[in-house]
């Protein structure tokens, strides 16, 4: 029976392959609609665009599901991760969900909803993040408890004595965002006191490093690339922010009327970026600011062409010394005016000897500037919010 309890829903997901959408509510209940059904408006409900429910799919009474994560689609498109209000974490294989036939989720733990194959319940409050590694045998989740949960995900706790969890210290802050950054080597987690949280991957105990500048807490990360990442505050701001070395290069959006920042996300091209906050609006950001400028070629050219100009005329200036064509009969003439000639060369190699002298320390900052990267382009396309303020003004 599709017959289910009223709830709000409380999080929402698209699969890696967009062609579902999943949803978790207030009531604890998991489901599945098909995106082009559910993306269709019409005035008539169709039973059909619900694919599969599992109600309830938390444990324990009123108790919300409150994040959803995926798995993508490289690692295991049947599973899922979620997350609920009481800090319990589940993972699911879609293949099994709803399907009242089979036991085999309910093989090793009766108490499991149908499609659970794996349950922890080790965090006192919420669940706020989930992210899983590169290679899909690691989760992590950030609570709103101040701690990082760890769970390998190949060392099930009912078939092995060995812990398949960890949890960090408590950070005296709630964590509230998650990311994996630098190949798999840092996770950035945001923090109620708006300073970003990095763990090195395989010392979960404590931090390795704070990033602050944040004057509130960040709700919400997105990866950008494998340095860059953007944070939603609960100021209303986007801002783009470099991770090791640690930089606020600048900002993209503000006009959330000050309410915090939800979520944010890319479209499929990753053109256009999605945020959410308490408004009632969903607000697109141009994402091509992000990426580098399609005039920098151009503008090597010109640079290029410029040096081959220079290059073409530094023979005319080298047409000054003087040469065979300006020999005269007189061999001791010509001696004299070599003589000469060498004086003067003498005296501009000194001369020369003293401006380098003097410019020793000029090339030696010239050697030792960096070629710019990324991110330094991405700077000075953005504004800061001293700019954004005054332009406001």
């Amino acid at each position: 029976s599709n017959k289910c309890t009223p709830a709000a829903c409380k999080s929402v997901s698209f699969s890696v392959d967009g062609t579902k959408i999943y949803t978790g509510g207030s009531a604890g209940d998991l489901c599945a609609v098909d995106a082009e059904r559910a993306c269709t408006f019409s005035v008539k409900s169709d039973e059909k665009r619900l694919l599969w429910r599992v109600e309830p799919a938390t444990e324990g009474k009123y108790n919300p599901l409150v994040a959803i994560r995926p798995f993508d689609g490289s690692v295991n498109l049947a599973l899922m991760a979620t997350g609920d209000d009481a800090g319990g974490v589940r993972v699911w294989d879609q293949r099994i969900c709803g399907n009242s036939t089979s036991s085999k989720a309910n093989s090793y733990n009766q108490k499991r909803p149908q499609g659970c194959v794996l349950s922890w319940k080790e965090h006192e409050d919420y669940i706020s993040g989930l992210e899983h590694s590169l290679d899909g045998n690691t989760l992590l989740a950030t609570s709103a408890d101040c701690r990082l949960g760890v769970y390998d995900l190949r060392m099930p706790k009912e078939r092995t004595n060995t812990s398949s969890f960890r949890l960090s210290d408590d950070q005296e802050d709630e964590l509230l965002s998650l990311k994996i950054m630098k190949h798999g080597k840092k996770v950035v987690c945001g923090t109620q006191e708006g300073v970003l949280a990095i763990f090195s991957w395989g010392t979960w105990g404590d931090v390795s490093d704070r990033f602050p500048g944040h004057p509130n807490s960040i709700d919400a990360l997105l990866k950008v690339d494998e340095d860059t990442l953007l944070t939603g505050s609960s100021d209303g701001l986007i801002r783009v922010v470099q991770i090791q070395p640690d930089k606020l290069l600048g900002m993209i959006g503000d006009d959330h009327g000050g309410f915090p920042i939800e979520k944010l996300d890319f479209n499929n091209n990753r053109h256009v970026i999605g945020s959410l906050s308490h408004s009632n609006y969903i607000r697109l950001w141009d994402a091509r600011v992000l990426t580098e400028d399609q005039d920098d070629g151009n503008d090597d050219d010109g640079e290029n062409n410029d040096s081959g100009d220079e290059e073409r005329k530094m023979p005319g200036k080298l047409s000054t010394k003087r040469g065979p064509q300006h020999e005269s009969d007189d061999e001791w003439d010509d001696m004299d005016d070599n003589n000469q000639d060498s004086e003067e060369d003498d005296g501009d190699s000194n001369d020369d000897d003293n401006d380098d002298d003097d410019n020793d320390d000029d090339d030696s900052d010239d050697s030792d500037e960096k070629p710019e990267t990324i991110n330094d382009k991405r700077k000075k396309r953005l504004k800061t919010e001293n700019e954004k303020f005054f332009e406001d003004l």
